[in-house]
């Protein structure tokens, strides 16, 4: 009963014969059902892996999986299209499952019941909307393993209620009458075209380039029982194109990420009495704080004309206007989350970014609210995940990438946090693991601060009790454990005062002394194993974050650390069993705070002038590599790209000026010097 796929969110090229020569070699033969997959996000940085399963009766009739190519782009079906069965009553249903990082990390689930027509072709849109984000949950068992049945395919479940399914963020019901059911054509697919490449598409970074903000009557949403929601209408008399504003998913451009919706449509869109009206689970993301607001513009001709439901976004995946798609400025910084509230510390690991951030705080105390949180994206960037959440002033974060598959490089293990406490005396230390509550590791700490791992040990630096401490890990999810008490790696006598962060490499642990503010009491100090903890450096003013020059072999070659208040980035060759002195690869910075290394180069951010800059580790003379920041705070780097915190002004405003945003930048190649 399959007809064919035909089209794809890919290349042109994918679109070996046309629509009409198609339906030609089948006209007067049965009815057709023609399913068109659209979304309104970007692939494959919000979905990286979507599978389609449809059943007629409970008997598959195509299942087909859509992961990234060579190219790093999915190619999805355009269409898929079912002839009518012999008996026509005969249901057919369809699941569309979308991951994000794994087969395990199911994001959205849709289901649809309808029938097909016996003697036309009907057209069904089925998209994959971001507004149906974390509709879907996967089976886990008490470690937080994903469950799978006898073919080896993870078992999923709607968060709908049975015989339901969601559209634009709510629960309806899965039939759909096959007579409610418009006429197939391809222009109501392919933007216009005929599904040769020459339909149009919406260009989504240049047609809000220049958007107004709206507001959202929420007052009137929570009047109404949540029934309601609606936004002020900017132009009355101006035909406009709309979009969500939102942390991560969706379409980025330079200053923040959008979802357009479909204007004239129940899942978009409407006008209606001088208001926007908008699916109810818009408003209900914005009163959770999940949107940063709606962009609204004027619409216009071609690639920014109104956004109807046959017209599809711009992009690679699209299966349309092909060379319109205005693509990121891979050489300038680009955000890959926004609306952070107060961020603290990020950190990479195999295939994802985490963060901490300490939420809001109490105006007249500075007490913590208790809001914070744990989060993550891929590497790519999307919309946050939550770790942890309505936690007290989550402080440093590490994480395990534990297992491999094809698709998959690299799954998140064990995470590690710390949380300051309101007391001398009641911080935490805890261990999350995806899909399962935080458990509190070690409790009744002195305001832990930094973390690091080493194998099976945990160290971290309590910033009060003046200490860097241990402890081995065992377990995975609900079972991980600290084996027996921690052990301390500060001997008495020190005078440096209040730890801050710390790393470790095989030869290795360093860790940073914040001092004492205005007092040039700061301090950094390392310890071989084995062998006694000795301050390598003194007199530091507020050293604050360090990173280890680790070679192939795990060992640590160099300790590099900044000096926030004294304006310098510095280092200590770790090669000889003596200690090097220290050495300034940098001074007259300002307010150097995050620092990173890689195979070449030393990154830093300057909080005061708003730049990240990079120096090479062969004496290279430093150069800026972004400037405009937000006071810009921890970095991390990998083999392709550099992440850092932008903290953000004390605005609760969304963009890049106001709340916290996480900025990744391609590296590029050292510059060369001009005659």
């Amino acid at each position: 009963m399959m007809l064919k796929r035909i089209g794809g969110f890919g290349l042109a090229g994918l679109f070996a014969m046309s629509m009409a020569s198609m339906l030609g070699a089948c006209a007067g033969s049965k009815g057709q059902l023609m399913v068109a997959f659209q979304t309104d996000m970007s692939v494959p940085k919000d979905i990286d892996q979507i599978r389609i399963v449809a059943t007629l009766e409970g008997a598959v009739v195509f299942e087909g999986r859509y992961g990234r190519d060579e190219n790093e782009q999915i190619r999805l079906p355009a269409t898929l299209g079912f002839l009518t069965p012999d008996d026509p009553s005969r249901p057919l249903k369809l699941r569309v499952i979308a991951t994000r990082g794994g087969d395990d990390q199911v994001q959205i689930l849709r289901e649809l019941v309808t029938t097909i027509p016996e003697d036309r072709t009907a057209l069904l849109h089925l998209p994959i909307q971001f507004l149906c984000y974390g509709a879907a949950e996967v089976e886990r068992d008490e470690n937080g393993q994903a469950k799978r049945d006898e073919n080896d395919q993870v078992i999923v479940k709607s968060t709908c209620e049975e015989g339901k399914t969601c559209i634009a963020g709510s629960c309806v019901a899965q039939e759909l009458p096959s007579d409610e059911l418009p006429e197939f054509t391809t222009q109501a697919v392919f933007g216009g075209g005929t599904g040769q490449g020459d339909g149009l598409c919406f260009d989504t970074v240049r047609c809000f380039s220049n958007a107004a903000s709206v507001t959202f009557d929420l007052d009137e949403f929570r009047n109404t029982g949540g029934e309601t929601c609606r936004a002020t209408l900017p132009t009355p008399d101006t035909t406009i194109n709309l979009a969500l504003l939102t942390q991560g998913g969706g379409i980025c451009g330079s200053s923040a990420c959008y979802v357009p919706l479909d204007a004239e449509s129940d899942a978009g869109f409407r006008v209606d009495a001088g208001w926007l009206q908008l699916p109810k689970a818009v408003c209900a993301q914005a009163e959770a704080q999940k949107l940063l607001g709606v962009a609204v513009s004027p619409a216009g001709e071609g690639t920014c004309q109104q956004k109807l439901t046959g017209l599809p976004t711009c992009g690679p995946w699209s299966a349309s206007g092909q060379g319109h798609y205005t693509a990121p400025d891979g050489d300038q910084p680009l955000p890959v989350a926004l609306g952070l509230k107060n961020p603290v510390e990020l950190f990479l690991s195999g295939a994802r970014v985490l963060w901490t951030e300490a939420g809001d705080f109490d105006e007249e105390t500075g007490a913590s609210l208790g809001q914070g949180a744990v989060k993550w994206i891929p590497l790519d960037g999307g919309n946050p995940e939550i770790i942890a959440a309505n936690m007290l002033s989550p402080r440093d974060v590490v994480a395990d990438d534990v297992g491999a598959s094809a698709g998959n490089p690299a799954t998140l293990g064990p995470v590690f946090f710390t949380t300051a406490g309101a007391a001398a005396d009641d911080g935490v230390v805890w261990a999350a693991a995806p899909g399962l509550n935080p458990v509190a590791l070690l409790d009744g700490r002195k305001q832990p601060e930094g973390l690091a791992r080493l194998g099976d040990t945990l160290l971290w630096t309590e910033l009060w009790g003046d200490e860097v401490l241990e402890v081995t890990t065992s377990g995975l999810g609900a079972s991980l454990s600290a084996q027996g008490a921690p052990t301390s790696r500060t001997p008495a006598g020190f005078l440096a005062r209040a730890p801050y962060r710390v790393a470790a490499a095989a030869n290795i642990v360093c860790w940073t002394y914040q001092g004492t503010l205005q007092a040039g009491d700061a301090a950094v100090a390392c310890q071989r194993p084995g062998g006694e903890a000795k301050i390598i450096a003194s007199q530091e003013s507020t050293a604050r974050s360090l990173a280890l020059d680790i070679d192939g072999s795990g060992n640590a070659q160099a300790v590099y650390w900044t000096s926030f208040e004294g304006g310098a980035v510095s280092r200590v060759d770790l090669t000889e069993e003596s200690f090097g002195t220290v050495e300034r690869v940098a001074h007259s910075q300002a307010l150097p705070s995050g620092i990173a290394i890689d195979d070449r180069y030393i990154y830093w951010t300057n909080r005061g002038a708003g730049t990240v800059v990079r120096a090479g580790k062969d004496g290279a003379e430093a150069e800026v590599l972004a400037a405009g920041q937000h006071r810009p705070g921890s970095i991390a780097v990998n083999g392709d790209a550099l992440y850092w915190l932008n903290e953000g002004s004390s605005e609760s405003a969304g963009g890049l000026g106001g709340a916290g945003v996480i900025m990744r930048l391609q590296k590029k190649p050292a510059s060369t010097p001009t005659n």
